[in-house]
């Protein structure tokens, strides 16, 4: 058996003190023992609340790392669940990609049999689009070559029907109201230049002396010269000789010829130009309306008259030759006054009036020459010297009826208001027409005029 390990304190039995001093020190040494065993004790107690508080601070870490293993287990926990979710997620994304792929290859899978397809079939297409671009060019060239022939076709076509049309813009009735117009025009401002521009009485010779004419101004010889080209020479001696101062009926009557007369050339005027050149065009439409049919020279005449009109350069001066013209007239009638100085005053007093005059006659020129085709229609005037004919004409002071043939064999001395004739070419006849007077032109017999004024020589 083992031996008990001696204690560190205690003494051998041969060494302790024997009776008193033995049990003194035996006191003695159990205080100190005790003393001793008391420091020990609270130096163990010491060590020990030490060795407690070591534990509870290190139970206090243990517990404060436990709590944050604890948080930091519930972030993982956390984070696991979540990269559990976004794991979940990735692999139904993973799927459905997969799924998509699965789709796609089987789209490539058509699609390549398509374009394969579709391949093939623009092989195809591109042989036919070689023979139809071939056809194409032959219908390009034959369409060509058919336009073109159209193109002179529907020209020669619209030729023809612009020459068979038989439409007219106005009725014989409109174009009778377009000279009663014109007519009554003339007449007013007739009327007015004469009680206008008045002339003083003349004086007579001495017994039966004649006045000598290589006495007279050239202006006043040129006067007469050109007043008897307009009104007639009757009409002109009829002027110089009478008296005017009291009554101008005479210089109103001849203003009135001069005006129907200028109005009647320009009414039938091809473009207001030369006599030679509108007697050439004149010539010229006779020949045609005496073969071709009425549409064709009708339309032949309107298409000239347009035409040759655009072509004028400037517009004519026709105010100033019909000025011109009432000028001579009043010299021949005895006003004294100078060419230029007469000139002036009618046309400073009735300048408008005739350039009204000139554009009613230009517009029934334009009616007459161009609006009309089914028939002519031309302004009526009676030349001077013409045998009086009741059925063309009619007497401008109203003669009876009674007496109308009486005038039959009397020459007219000029006319004071335009007529309208119409003149149709019979259908397959060569230079036959049928013709009316839809309007008579107004004349002026001597019988007439010296019934109505006394001292008319």
């Amino acid at each position: 058996m083992m031996q008990p390990t001696p204690s560190p304190h205690s003494f051998p039995l041969s060494l302790w003190p024997s009776s008193r001093f033995g049990g003194f020190l035996t006191t003695i040494g159990l205080s100190v023992a005790a003393a001793y065993g008391t420091v020990k004790v609270a130096q163990l107690w010491r060590d020990l609340q030490r060795a407690h508080e070591a534990v509870l601070e290190k139970s206090r870490r243990q517990e404060e790392e436990l709590v944050s293993l604890r948080q930091f287990l519930k972030e993982k926990d956390t984070e696991v669940e979540q990269r559990k979710a976004a794991v979940l997620s990735h692999a139904k994304e993973v799927d459905g990609l997969r799924k998509r792929i699965v789709d796609l290859e089987r789209e490539r899978d058509v699609a390549r049999q398509q374009h394969q397809t579709f391949t093939d079939q623009a092989k195809n297409l591109g042989s036919r689009n070689q023979r139809l671009e071939g056809e194409l060019q032959r219908l390009r060239a034959e369409h060509m070559q058919t336009t073109q022939l159209l193109d002179v076709r529907s020209a020669e076509l619209k030729g023809a029907q612009a020459f068979l049309t038989k439409d007219d813009r106005l009725s014989g009735a409109d174009v009778i109201k377009l000279v009663e117009e014109l007519n009554g025009e003339i007449m007013q401002t007739a009327a007015s230049m004469a009680e206008e521009l008045t002339i003083t009485e003349k004086v007579q010779g001495n017994g039966t002396e004649e006045v000598d004419r290589e006495a007279e101004p050239e202006y006043i010889a040129d006067a007469h010269s050109r007043t008897e080209e307009i009104i007639g020479p009757r009409m002109t001696s009829l002027l110089k000789t009478s008296d005017h101062h009291e009554d101008p009926i005479l210089v109103q009557i001849a203003l009135q010829a001069a005006m129907a007369a200028y109005c009647h050339w320009i009414a039938s005027s091809w473009a207001f130009e030369s006599p030679e050149d509108e007697h050439m065009l004149s010539e010229v439409y006779a020949r045609v309306r005496e073969i071709e049919e009425q549409a064709v020279s009708g339309r032949w005449r309107q298409l000239t008259r347009v035409h040759l009109q655009r072509m004028l350069v400037h517009e004519p001066d026709l105010v100033s030759d019909m000025i011109d013209a009432c000028a001579k007239i009043f010299i021949s009638a005895g006003l004294k006054e100078g060419s230029s100085t007469i000139y002036q005053r009618i046309s400073d007093r009735f300048g408008t009036a005739m350039s009204r005059l000139m554009t009613k006659a230009q517009q029934l020129n334009k009616e007459i020459g161009e609006g009309i085709t089914s028939c002519d229609l031309e302004a009526l005037y009676i030349a001077p010297d013409v045998a009086f004919n009741a059925m063309m004409m009619e007497d401008a002071l109203g003669s009876p009826d009674g007496k109308a043939s009486e005038l039959g064999h009397e020459k007219i001395l000029c006319t004071t208001d335009l007529g309208l004739v119409r003149a149709e070419k019979i259908s397959g006849k060569v230079g036959e027409w049928r013709e009316a007077v839809l309007l008579k032109p107004k004349v002026m017999l001597y019988s007439g005029i010296a019934g109505s004024n006394g001292k008319v020589e």
